[in-house]
């Protein structure tokens, strides 16, 4: 497992401009001119423009290139441990399409982040608690329009996730396998990124492909 800041890491500059096409994704955090601040009560759009994915200060997206590393029971495992020291933990499983930290954990959800994504139901309603309490965002799973989130959908997920600044000191980024656009919109969101690695070939070239 490695542990990657992206601020420290120098971004190429072709790879730069290329993540900054991205439609309604965060700018790379490891740009060489730094934005303006984005007050905390700015529209979700500014935020979206600034690469942040809420007010929440503290966010890690947890990611591997490839599944099946363990990479969710790492999620699950440093909420936990986390909550032991007294910190407000917030997991966002972000796989959409086959979401299963819930399963993981022993727990069923009656809502999802289907239902907060469509606004059929506010983001305090789908949170449910986990080991330590550890607060759970739960993704659908074989719901197949969410595996590439529009422009819309993110909008609709950061007002939000907005909602949660003051009650949340962490929030986990439980991503998806592969390099989809939802993979790499979470992971350019958060401040830091870890990086589930197994000792095997293909994990460890896919864990390399992500962090290129």
């Amino acid at each position: 497992m490695a542990f990657w800041n992206k601020q420290k890491k120098e971004q190429p500059a072709h790879e730069a401009a290329t993540e900054a096409r991205l439609a309604a994704g965060p700018l790379p955090a490891a740009r060489a001119a730094q934005p303006a601040p984005v007050s905390a009560n700015a529209a979700p759009s500014a935020k979206a423009a600034h690469g942040s994915l809420a007010g929440i200060k503290n966010i890690i997206a947890i990611a591997s290139g490839k599944g099946g590393v363990g990479k969710t029971n790492v999620v699950a495992n440093l909420a936990f441990a986390l909550t032991r020291l007294g910190k407000r933990v917030l997991v966002l499983d972000t796989d959409m399409g086959l979401g299963n930290l819930d399963v993981i954990l022993g727990l069923t959800p009656v809502y999802n982040l289907h239902h907060v994504i469509n606004g059929d139901i506010d983001i305090s309603d789908v949170i449910i608690h986990g080991p330590g309490g550890m607060m759970i965002l739960p993704a659908s799973s074989g719901v197949q329009e969410l595996s590439e989130l529009t422009p819309h959908q993110k909008l609709n997920l950061l007002a939000e996730l907005d909602k949660l600044e003051q009650t949340v000191d962490v929030m986990l980024i439980d991503t998806a396998a592969g390099i989809s656009s939802n993979v790499m919109y979470f992971n350019t969101a958060a401040q830091d990124i870890m990086v589930v690695v197994s000792p095997e070939p293909t994990s460890i070239t896919d864990a390399y492909a992500v962090m290129k």
